[in-house]
């Protein structure tokens, strides 16, 4: 049986719920759904990687609370779908800024939400993962979920949006890093980063600072690569492309 796609709904119209929840259901694809009516409520649930497509109304109690939800969404996930519903146009250029896939305007159609349930199902059975054993069975990880590598304690540790996975002993950072993308920069001899989630490169310390905060050191001979290689990323993300 197909895993379902996990859904959130964030709106405080009921009528508006019931009708997507109603095309939603048309779809006849598997699915998992939670409503929200307010978005502080969405995001106090939110996780990484825990929903596959959230559904955000912009407005709500006449507040433009969806884009902001977005925004905050977009700093912890890069792989949800987004879809903004709303009465207006006006914030498509804030639904491109923040990657939405789509811009659906209410009353919301079936087969507009048929397409967007296909491309969150289709993204999730199609992201690209790198293989590795853990806990002596291989595992598919999401490479746009994992923050950095760290080989500490005779092991590599996989530090994800979602918590940290421990591979087994006989895996090496040797061994992963020809399977990443260019995203991917071996900064130290214990340390992989994926630039995507680099917050800031502190030169003084010698480190990246990831979003969550965790340090990942650079190696003092390779602070000027590693400088280079972060300000590619910055201008491929500002140009909408991925390394």
């Amino acid at each position: 049986m197909e895993t379902p796609i996990q859904i959130a709904v964030c709106e405080d119209v009921p009528g508006d719920v019931e009708r997507l929840l109603h095309c939603i259901d048309e779809s006849g694809l598997p699915v998992a759904c939670r409503v929200f009516t307010d978005c502080a409520a969405l995001l106090a649930d939110f996780a990484p990687g825990k929903y596959d497509l959230i559904f955000l109304d912009i407005y709500m109690n006449d507040v433009q609370q969806g884009v902001n939800a977005a925004a905050s969404i977009r700093e912890l996930d890069a792989l949800v779908t987004l879809a903004f519903t709303t009465v207006s146009q006006e914030h498509a250029l804030e639904s491109y800024r923040l990657k939405v896939f789509a811009y659906l305007e209410k009353p919301v159609q079936a087969r507009d939400v048929r397409e967007v349930l296909e491309h969150a199902g289709d993204r999730r059975r199609n992201v690209p993962t790198v293989q590795l054993l853990i806990q002596g069975k291989y595992q598919d990880i999401p490479l746009q979920s994992i923050l950095y590598f760290e080989c500490k304690n005779h092991a590599v540790f996989v530090n994800t949006l979602t918590g940290v996975l421990r591979t087994s002993q006989t895996v090496k950072l040797g061994d992963i890093e020809p399977l990443l993308p260019d995203c991917f920069f071996r900064c130290h001899n214990s340390y992989i980063a994926n630039l995507r989630y680099v917050k800031e490169l502190d030169r003084e310390l010698k480190l990246f600072r990831m979003q969550n905060d965790d340090p990942v050191y650079i190696r003092r001979q390779s602070l000027g690569r590693a400088l280079r290689a972060y300000e590619q990323q910055l201008f491929a993300l500002a140009r909408g492309e991925d390394m």
